[in-house]
């Protein structure tokens, strides 16, 4: 073990973030795949609150990506009829017409980091990563969230 875990993580997110963002540059959502994949597949309607919390981002850094989805006419808000305070995000037909092409990057990226593990070794890469996320999730170590960002920089 002579790399730092979290240096080891981080590669990899890079590479896999680079796979996800070269399918979908030609889109016009810059790197805001994710926020829409999350809202396609959760089962019920999202407020802004829980978008922010399962991309572990702030609520201002939400309130700004609903804004800029909302003006790319890919979401819209609702405000629910039992709390006024709350604002549910809703895809927007546009937003139907991409997603398979973002479901199909997200598959795509994953076969492609995982294409060197055998069946086994994915299973199992995928069964430990799952845990220590888990696990953190579970026992925070600290209460200080940081900002995975992920933009596009030129080459």
């Amino acid at each position: 073990m002579n790399d730092v875990i979290g240096r080891l993580f981080i590669d990899i997110s890079k590479d896999y973030v680079a796979k996800v963002t070269d399918k979908l540059k030609h889109l016009d959502i810059e790197r805001h795949y994710y926020a829409l994949y999350l809202l396609d597949k959760s089962e019920k309607t999202l407020t802004q609150s829980e978008l922010a919390e399962q991309l572990q981002v702030d609520k201002v850094a939400v309130v700004r990506l609903v804004d800029y989805l909302t003006e790319a006419g890919y979401v819209e808000r609702q405000v629910d009829s039992h709390d006024r305070r709350k604002q549910h995000v809703i895809l927007q037909e546009k937003a139907d017409e991409i997603l398979p092409e973002i479901r199909e990057a997200f598959a795509e990226a994953d076969d492609r980091i995982l294409e060197v593990l055998d069946e086994k070794d994915r299973n199992e890469f995928i069964r430990l990563a799952s845990r220590l996320r888990d696990f953190y999730e579970e026992n925070p170590t600290s209460h200080i969230k940081v900002n995975m960002n992920y933009k596009r920089v030129k080459a």
